[in-house]
């Protein structure tokens, strides 16, 4: 909520915990979770999506390069089977990105009022009645080149953190994937950031990407594109840590008792 806000309206959202003050004072501490649904929604997706799309691409890149394992790789190649993977993530993303978009600002456009609804489904039915089934797909755009952009930092910030963290490809480290997963969130936070601002600019108003890209600049400059990265970056790195932790781990159970012989 807090990043979407710095975003989309930094003329009155400029700093992190006056934008959390004031959040909690006009909307209570219900308006802090707005959009908290969609939002995890889009995470299981994006994440289901992104490291499935991975798996199967990293297999069609071996086959390219004639290599016999995913290690074999070079990290470059790694690179561009994670922004591949992005590719596929985006058209999972964009609807509930939508829909926790115009749920976080809802207050700030006068919607409320107006009578639009506050729960996901709902507002995702408003959508669909007022603006048309393709509507849910606005900001497609900037979040294919976010997620593309994204994720070859995610993948690869990932894959090149486990070359110097781990001494061994088949070593099993909790700390070792939570800091490498880290580093990866970082990196696609850090480098896709001014795009992610487009993207909420081009869902939450009705701008095209261009004309979102000419009003951040012309409003902020160059430190517009960059307006909210602190909250983002906060959670980037415990988050990211977290769930490659989750599914390597995971992957892990299966491969030693789901899938073993008997």
């Amino acid at each position: 909520t807090t990043k979407v806000k710095m975003q989309t309206y930094p003329e009155k959202y400029s700093k992190v915990w006056a934008t959390l003050r004031a959040t909690a004072q006009s909307e209570g501490i219900r308006g802090l979770y707005a959009g908290s649904i969609p939002a995890v929604l889009a995470n299981v997706g994006e994440s289901a999506t992104a490291f499935l799309a991975y798996g199967r691409i990293s297999i069609g890149m071996q086959y390219l390069t004639g290599k016999s394992s995913h290690g074999e790789l070079s990290l470059m190649s790694q690179s561009i089977c994670g922004a591949l993977s992005g590719c596929c993530a985006s058209f999972v993303l964009t609807p509930t990105e939508l829909v926790k978009c115009r749920l976080q600002t809802q207050h700030l456009t006068g919607s409320v009022k107006s009578g639009v609804p506050t729960t996901p489904f709902a507002m995702m039915i408003h959508i669909v009645k007022n603006e048309g089934p393709l509507a849910l797909m606005k900001g497609w755009t900037p979040t294919l080149i976010r997620e593309a952009w994204g994720y070859f930092y995610f993948f690869g910030g990932y894959e090149a953190a486990k070359l110097v963290l781990f001494n061994d490809p088949d070593e099993v480290s909790m700390w070792k994937t939570a800091v490498s997963g880290g580093v990866g969130g970082s990196m696609c936070w850090g480098f896709a950031y001014p795009i992610d601002v487009v993207k909420s600019r081009v869902q939450v108003s009705n701008v095209s990407p261009l004309g979102a890209i000419r009003d951040v600049y012309s409003s902020a400059g160059v430190r517009g594109f960059f307006r909210g990265i602190t909250p983002c970056l906060m959670r980037a790195f415990p988050g990211c840590g977290a769930l490659f932790v989750a599914v390597d781990y995971t992957k892990l159970i299966f491969d030693r008792v789901a899938f073993q012989e008997y």
